[in-house]
Parts: C-alpha cells; structure tokens; sequence
C-alpha cells in the first residue's frame, strides 16, 4: 500500500516536473545546433566566394595557390580538402589520401556530413569543405557543458525533494495504514503516532479516538456475545435456528444431547430429525408460532421419551422474518409425575367408591354367610353329599369374596404412616423369612447384596414390610422353578435426595411393554387368581411414605423393580436412642 501510494505520487510530480526540463533543454540545443549549422554552411559559403573574388583579381598562378592555402588555414573547424586535378595537394585531417570517388562515397552519402566543393578552374584546383554534423553538437555541448551539469543538479535535487515531500506525505497514510491493520488483526490496545500539528496529525488522533471506541464496543460485544453462548451452553433447552428455507444454522449442545439420547447414537434413527425439519417447515407454511408434544420409543430406553417442541418465527430489527427458532425440552420425567398425579387423583377416587362399595356389600355379605351355616347346621341330618359339597362351596365362595372386601377396605382406607428410623436391611430379611416356605416350592435361588453400611429409612415399618412382600411375591410367582431372584441394597441420588435403593431383579416372564403402563391401576392383572389390588396398594403406601418406586421389564427377560426409600441422616446410636 505505501510503495502504491508513493509511487503513484512520484512518478508523476517527477514527471511533470523534469519532463518539461528535458524537453525545453532537448529544444534549445537542436535550435543552438540548427544555428551552428547554419552559421558554418553559410561561414563556408562566404569564404569560398570570397576566395574566388580574390583570386579573379590576380594573374600570378603562383601568388594565387599560395593565397589560397593560407585562406583555407582559416577553416581549420572544418575538414578541408584540395585536389588539383585526381592529386590531393592540401588536406587539414590526418587520414590516408582520399579520392574524389572515395571522397563521394564516404562523406556525401552520408547524412552526417555536408560538402561544399568549389572549382577553380583557372588553377585547375577543387576545394572540397566537409562539415560534420555531429561535431557541431559535440562543439555546443562542450560550449554548454554548465549549463548541463546545472540542469542535471537541479534535477537531482527536484527529485530528492519530491521523494521527501513524498515520504513526509506518505509516511502518516502509513501509520493510519499499520493502525487500520491492527484493527483488522484485532490487537485495539496500540495507538498510533503521527506528531504533526496539521490535518494528517489531527487525524492521526481522531483515528486513535475511533480505534478506543472500537475496542470499547468491540469489548461490550464479546462480553454480550459470550453471556449469549453461556446461556445456550448452560440452559437444558434445545435450541435450533435456520433460515426461511428450513437450512439449519446453528444449535446448543443441549439440542445435539437430546437429539443423541434419543438417536441412541444410531445414525439411522432420525425420526426426531424428521419431526423437528417437519415443524420448522409447517411454522415456515404458515407463518405462525407451533407448540406441539411428541414421544419417540427407544429400543435403550425402557419408557418413551417426551419432547416439547416450540417453533417460531425470529425477525430482524424491521420486523422481517429472517428465519425460525425451535426450542425443544425433554419433558419425560414432568410427564412422568403428571401420571403419576393423575393415577394418584384416579386411585383416590377409586378408593373413596370402593370403600362405600365394600360396605354396603359387606353387611348383608355376613348376614347371607351366617344364614347359609344356620341352614346346613340344621338340615345337616337331611342332606346328601352332593348338597353338604353345595353349602361347603357356597360358604367358600362367600369366604372369597369377604376376602376381596377386606383387600378393598385396605385399598381405599387411608394408611397413614407412622414415620420412624428402620432397619431396611432386617425387614428384607423378615419378609423373606416370611417367604420362605413359597421359595422352597420352587426351589428359588435368593441372593442378597448389601453395598452401603447405611441401611435406615425414615418410612413405616409395618408398611415397608408389605410393601417388600408383596413385590417378592409377585417375583416368585413369576418366575418357574430353579429360577434366581437377586436383591440389591444400595444407596442413590434422585431429585436431590438421598435415598437407600432396593433392586429386584428375577428372570421370570416379564411383563408385556403395553402392559407396563397399567401395572398399577386397581383389579388390573395377568394372574388368573389374582385381585389386580397388589401393586395398587404398594403404590399407594409407597407415594405415602415419600418414596419412589420404579418398574422395567422386557417380556420373557425378567423385570427389575427399583425402590426409593427416603435414608435416615441420623446415625445408630439415635436410632437406639429413639428405640428405647
């Protein structure tokens, strides 16, 4: 940039002023070597013609030549040559003789040179004068030498002084060049120099004033700029934006771990690619904001994961739409709860019905079982076998259904805890004792692993141990003989709580995956002697204990059942201390 600049100032100033120089100098000197040559054709001219008068006024031949040669010693500036008749007998030049014929070839011809001749034929002599050109030029510039030595001086000196005025010039654009590099560079903390009290050096500082401005600005900028990446990386939201031709722009990382969680990392499953590019394009159709929940089924993953997907236009400062923004959550776990609240809501509701039900059914129930035991006590002597096997049936059935009753009361009556600090490994061990004879049966292998030291709950005892009960009776029941039903004590983190988690796992016949969403729904079962009440009722006093509970299962591979039990902080010398 400084050699462009300066040589584009140079060369012309330079040009415009030694060119003229030059020129008028190359003018002067062809009119001075015009004139010269001018002035020695016509000196020549005049000294033959004035030696030809003088020798008409002479008869002496001898006086006459003498004459002659003495006057042509007065053009010595010129090359003079003589011949009397082929004979040359007067020449001023140190050359070998010359012919007229040679004399014709090498000097006539020649534009160089110009001859004047002269006949005299009185004396039969020819005077031939060669004037060269070159000589005469060669004759003014030494004449003029000086004046050449000046003009190549001032030259020099007019060159050095455009080259400083030049440089002088150029040297600030430099330093504002150097400055506007840095800027692009992005090193702002340098601030140019140009000591100059004229415009260039109140540039110069307007220049370092704009440079402060821009680091100022350019400081807010990436500050604002790095807040805006914080949050995108910090927040749990995925977010997504592309132009209003659907070409994805950029995204967070969050977006590209929800979309991998739900991929599994399985390039080929891109359904969720699918629906997110089918509602930017949709929000694009119809240029309106688009809230939709969508669920995708994993094959890792033993529930479906739920995503709340929002797109929307983004627009520019004029109000023009300039692309779309999805953001999308992966609301499983609130789902989660919201079925969780809603099966809670239909439990109590079912519980409130089947507790009025229970005892309306319940009061005549005992009446018609008493009444069917009076009647067979008093025909007892009457009856055959088959009718004393009617009433035996007839007393069981009732016998059954009472039992069905008293599994409703128990269902729908409220059970409220009695919190205390218990032993979670011991009750494990008493509802397996309790299990014992039904393990036996069926030859069940039981192992039991403990992985903390830790072992107390703030939970119900009395339900803790139902609770444990009937989910190692509903393992036992599911699995066939030789079977293996492994349980773990172990200690976890769930929403910012600590709790002692009890792991379930037998390898029995699992549960259908369009059954696992209604396992805990009253009189729902697959047994064909069940009530459908079991899992309800553990639910229910685990929900009321503050506890968790959790269920996966594949079909024919076996279910594991994950219990969250809130941990006591408290240490063992408490829990005796409250235990006496």
């Amino acid at each position: 940039m400084k050699s462009t600049l300066k040589r584009n100032l140079v060369f012309p100033i330079l040009f415009l002023m030694i060119m003229p120089t030059i020129i008028l100098s190359f003018l002067f000197f062809n009119s001075m070597q015009k004139d010269s040559y001018e002035s020695a054709i016509q000196n020549v001219d005049n000294s033959l013609n004035f030696i030809s008068v003088a020798l008409s006024q002479t008869d002496d031949l001898s006086s006459s030549k003498q004459f002659l040669f003495n006057y042509l010693a007065f053009l010595n500036n010129y090359t003079v040559i003589v011949y009397e008749g082929e004979k040359i007998i007067y020449q001023n030049m140190n050359s070998s003789n010359l012919t007229l014929e040679s004399l014709n070839i090498h000097y006539k011809e020649d534009n160089r040179y110009e001859v004047k001749n002269r006949v005299y034929e009185d004396l039969n002599i020819s005077v031939y004068v060669i004037i060269d050109k070159v000589e005469i030029f060669q004759n003014i510039l030494s004449l003029n030498k000086f004046y050449l030595i000046f003009i190549f001086i001032s030259i020099i000196i007019s060159s050095k002084a455009i080259l400083f005025i030049t440089e002088n010039f150029s040297k600030p654009i430099d330093i504002l060049l150097k400055g506007y590099n840095d800027i692009l560079s992005g090193n702002l903390q340098n601030d140019i120099s140009i000591k100059r009290e004229d415009e260039l050096g109140f540039l110069g500082e307007a220049f370092n004033e704009m440079k402060n401005q821009i680091s100022i600005r350019t400081h807010k900028f990436l500050q604002m700029k790095r807040f805006n990446e914080d949050i995108l990386k910090s927040i749990s939201t995925g977010i997504i934006t592309t132009d209003m031709d659907g070409k994805v722009n950029n995204y967070n990382h969050a977006a590209s771990d929800i979309i991998e969680k739900v991929m599994c990392f399985n390039p080929d499953n891109v359904e969720i690619i699918k629906v997110l590019l089918s509602q930017i394009n949709e929000t694009i159709q119809v240029m309106e904001p688009i809230n939709k929940v969508a669920s995708f089924h994993t094959s890792n993953a033993k529930m479906p994961i739920y995503l709340d997907i929002t797109t929307a236009l983004m627009k520019n400062s004029f109000e023009e739409c300039i692309g779309v923004i999805c953001s999308f959550n992966d609301i499983s776990n609130r789902k989660q709860i919201e079925d969780n609240i809603e099966r809670i809501n239909r439990l109590a509701s079912l519980g409130e019905l089947t507790a009025g039900l229970a005892h309306e059914v319940r009061n005549p129930l005992s009446g018609i079982k008493m009444s069917t035991q009076i009647l067979r006590k008093r025909l007892f002597p009457h009856l055959s076998l088959s009718d004393n096997h009617l009433f035996e049936a007839m007393i069981k059935e009732i016998e059954r259904l009472d039992l069905l009753i008293t599994d409703l009361l128990n269902f729908a009556k409220p059970n409220i805890p009695k919190f205390q600090i218990v032993d979670v490994a011991d009750i494990l061990e008493k509802a397996l004792l309790f299990s014992e004879k039904k393990i036996q049966e069926k030859q069940i292998i039981v192992r039991v692993h403990y992985e903390v030291d830790n072992m107390y709950a703030y939970f119900d005892k009395g339900q803790l141990s139902q609770i444990f009960l009937n989910i190692i009776s509903n393992a036992l029941d599911a699995m066939k003989d030789h079977k293996t039903l492994k349980i773990t004590i172990t200690s976890s983190s769930l929403k910012k709580n600590d709790f002692i988690l009890v792991i379930f796992e037998d390898n029995g016949c699992g549960i259908d995956k369009g059954n696992l969403d209604r396992i805990f729904n009253p009189f729902f079962t697959t047994k064909e002697t069940g009530t459908g009440l079991g899992l309800s009722v553990v639910y229910k006093l685990i929900t009321s204990n503050n506890a968790d509970i959790k269920i996966e299962s594949v079909e024919k591979g076996g279910t594991t059942v994950k219990i969250y039990l809130p941990k006591c902080r408290s240490d063992i010398n408490d829990y005796e201390n409250s235990c006496n």
